[in-house]
């Protein structure tokens, strides 16, 4: 069980990130926008700036998915249930959310969804 002061430096270490990622989300749509209506001098700019553009927008839609994944760790947090992998229940390490204070799954699950999702 995570003590105190774990969930303390945690929620902290969300609180950092989702602003870190808000800020590059807000930075993606604006230079998409910007670059999508300037002027393109000809057929090959314009076909750079929709793959930059299209790339840029998934990169956005990843980061978004951080963010929900973000706000429902902040949530199970101030509910009690922060920590405990949503396939097997089992407790989360300490160190494993420190390294993603996001993260849904322990190791063991975590490898047999991706197996699963790798399968498909």
């Amino acid at each position: 069980m995570l003590n105190k002061e774990q969930l303390t430096r945690l929620k902290e270490r969300l609180l950092d990130v989702r602003e870190a990622l808000v800020r590059d989300v807000d930075h993606i749509q604006k230079h998409s926008n910007d670059e999508y209506e300037s002027e393109a001098p000809d057929i090959n700019d314009e076909a750079s700036r929709t793959y930059s553009r299209n790339l840029m927008l998934s990169r956005g839609e990843a980061e978004r998915h951080q963010l929900k994944l973000i706000d429902e760790a902040l949530s199970a947090i101030e509910s009690g249930d922060y920590g405990v992998c949503v396939d097997c229940e089992s407790e989360i390490p300490f160190e494993r959310l420190l390294s993603v204070p996001y993260v849904e799954r322990c190791v063991n699950c975590m490898t047999k969804f991706e197996d699963k999702q790798r399968g498909q």
